[in-house]
């Protein structure tokens, strides 16, 4: 018998990441109880994935040094999505939190190769690009959303760019 798979380790401290922030501010609310259980069924983690992740969900661990086992920028930028909804699920953002959350974003952009995340984001919104697909007009179309926000990253990238190093 094959040996369960489970995620990418990368993703896997994603998860660890996320459940040690609903340690930060020492208290574990319901919400966020239910929260790491959800998780917990939802994922196809393998067996020695899951009973980590069960052991983090009952017991603190660094966020620091998970956030570092997150290697994948896509994968970050997923965190501080699924962060964003976490630390407001029970209702309070605390000191505590915004603190972790302010340090896990500058170590994210010290660490984070800008042109690698925007290359991901192109490739990603290149690959859905269907040359078949007939314009209207109509903004609410998923792929003017997309090239929308294309060209959103772009400008990004291009101020970016201009104020931290003086190119264009």
């Amino acid at each position: 018998m094959e040996p369960e798979k489970g995620i990418s380790d990368s993703q896997f401290y994603m998860w660890r990441t996320l459940f040690a922030v609903a340690h930060a501010d020492n208290v574990v609310t319901d919400e966020e109880v239910r929260y790491m259980a959800e998780v917990l069924e939802d994922i196809p983690f393998s067996a020695d994935q899951r009973a980590i992740l069960t052991e983090d969900s009952k017991h603190a661990q660094s966020i620091e040094e998970m956030f570092k086992g997150i290697t994948d920028v896509r994968d970050q930028a997923a965190f501080f999505q699924y962060a964003r909804e976490l630390v407001h699920i029970d209702g309070d953002y605390g000191e505590e939190e915004q603190g972790v959350m302010l340090k896990l974003g500058e170590i994210h952009l010290k660490n984070a190769n800008l042109d690698d995340l925007i290359g991901s984001v192109s490739l990603e919104l290149e690959e859905d690009f269907n040359p078949d697909y007939e314009e209207t007009g109509d903004s609410s179309r998923p792929f003017d959303e997309q090239r929308n926000l294309k060209k959103k990253i772009f400008s990004f990238r291009e101020r970016f760019l201009k104020d931290r190093f003086g190119k264009s």
